[in-house]
């Protein structure tokens, strides 16, 4: 019994722990960092890059492999070989006279020699290793660029990562925001609506006054439950972006005025030099370039000689028996080589080749000096749509506060009783209008700042 009261408490206790979790902006970026499959892709890139420099490094190590082969003849090669030790050794016989002469007539006799044995074991030990080939220095070099240009592409994905993740978490704050306006309007119109009721039970209103607000906090609720609907999805997209499990609730811990303060959208340094080595695309460019460039000095390099050393140690074994110890046993041979190998003319490829390669340089030139020019632009734009922005906020602000006096001094006439209705609706729908602009400006000034941060790099 106490096992299973321990195992509700641990259940209870990670239940409310990880049931719900809350994160601030850097607490999203940093788990979206860790958890986002782009991200996985990229390490997993920078993995597989690792794995190819080793793959490389084997062509310049020393190569080691043994084999053992066994071959049975059930028709055992022979060739025809012409009798001359006969003849030969009559030759000699008549010279000294010991047999008569022209006792050996006639011409040769052919008969079937064989040097092979029914079977045949061989065991063989080999070894190589390429003791110079410049080409592959210069290869062992581009492999590990190749990987460093995959560790780029990883903050090409974080710095998009951090963008989306930090729009993602903005588009919450301005919903919750307007929900808290709209809440805040609620209140009001249902304080107003009491006073109304009152006011009208007492003969002191019509109920086409009581009906005009009562209209109104419908409409008001109305948008209410959209915004609700626009904050669970907006809370969807977060979890999206963060590749958070869409399943789980997930709450965030910072305000707007927290996030205003964070982006420093008030202070934006308009006169921020262009450093497009805070860009992680540029860094990419620029490696690409240095890669392409040593692989031009790889395939130049590839006009040299190489120089490769060989040993090979082996034992055989050849019987028509193979279980006769009688028979010979393993016959050991062993042998070392040296080889050079001197390219002379190959048809001119690797010509074409180091064309190609140049070719290519130059198309990435080009592609960084365009990189340069959209950044420069992109720079440009998001700092005139920030101005813009910020001037726009600036206006909604202070038509806000005069709407906010219109619709005050608007409901004190129609308690005091002279004042219509009708005056009131028209100044709430001039309110909530005004409100919405704001947070509407003031959203777009955070979109803006962001997107400048964005094109600076400082993101």
């Amino acid at each position: 019994m106490n096992k299973i009261k321990l195992a509700i408490i641990l259940f209870a206790f990670t239940h409310t722990t990880y049931g719900q979790e809350s994160f601030n902006l850097q607490e999203a970026i940093d788990y979206a960092l860790v958890n986002s499959n782009e991200m996985k892709m990229a390490q997993l890139d920078i993995e597989d890059a690792e794995a190819q420099i080793t793959e490389f490094k084997a062509i310049g190590m020393p190569q080691l492999d043994a084999g053992i082969n066994y071959q049975y003849y059930m028709a055992v090669p022979v060739n025809p070989v012409q009798d001359f030790i006969t003849p030969s050794v009559y030759d000699v016989l008549e010279d000294e006279q010991l047999v008569p002469l022209e006792s050996f007539e006639g011409p040769p006799e052919v008969f079937e020699f064989s040097f092979f044995q029914k079977n045949n074991l061989t065991a063989n030990l080999n070894a190589s290793w390429l003791l110079f080939d410049g080409s592959y220095l210069t290869g062992l070099r581009g492999a590990r660029m190749f990987r460093d240009l995959n560790k780029k592409a990883v903050d090409v994905k974080a710095e998009k990562v951090r963008s989306n993740v930090t729009k993602a978490y903005m588009n919450i704050l301005i919903a919750e925001e307007n929900k808290k306006t709209l809440e805040k309007n609620i209140a009001n119109i249902n304080k107003s609506l009491n006073e109304a009721e009152a006011f009208y039970e007492n003969g002191f209103l019509e109920k086409l006054d009581v009906d005009r607000i009562l209209l109104s906090l419908e409409n008001v609720s109305t948008e209410k439950e959209k915004i609700d609907q626009i904050i669970d999805i907006s809370y969807n997209l977060l979890k999206f972006q963060m590749s958070y499990p869409l399943e789980n609730e997930i709450s965030i811990t910072e305000d707007l005025e927290t996030l205003v303060n964070l982006l420093k959208i008030e202070n934006a340094d308009l006169e921020e030099t262009i450093d497009f080595n805070k860009r992680a695309e540029f860094a990419q460019i620029e490696m690409g370039e240095d890669l392409n460039e040593l692989n031009i000095e790889r395939l130049k390099k590839g006009y040299l000689p190489n120089l490769r050393a060989r040993a090979n140690v082996n034992e055989s074994l050849q019987r028509n028996n193979l279980f006769d110890g009688d028979e010979i046993g393993f016959i050991p041979q062993a042998s070392v080589s040296l080889g050079l190998n001197i390219p002379i003319f190959d048809g001119n490829q690797k010509k074409g080749q180091i064309q190609q390669a140049k070719i290519e340089q130059e198309r990435i030139g080009i592609q960084k000096s365009e990189f340069q020019r959209a950044v420069s632009l992109q720079v440009a734009n998001a700092r005139m749509q920030y101005i813009n922005a910020k001037k726009t906020l600036s206006n909604r602000e202070r038509a806000l506060n005069i709407v906010e006096d219109i619709y005050k001094t608007t409901q004190i006439k129609f308690k005091e009783g002279v004042g219509s209705s009708l005056e009131v609706t028209q100044a709430e729908s001039q309110l909530f209008s005004a409100q919405a602009n704001y947070i509407s400006a003031l959203y777009d000034l955070l979109i803006t700042k962001t997107d400048l941060d964005i094109a600076l790099g400082n993101i």
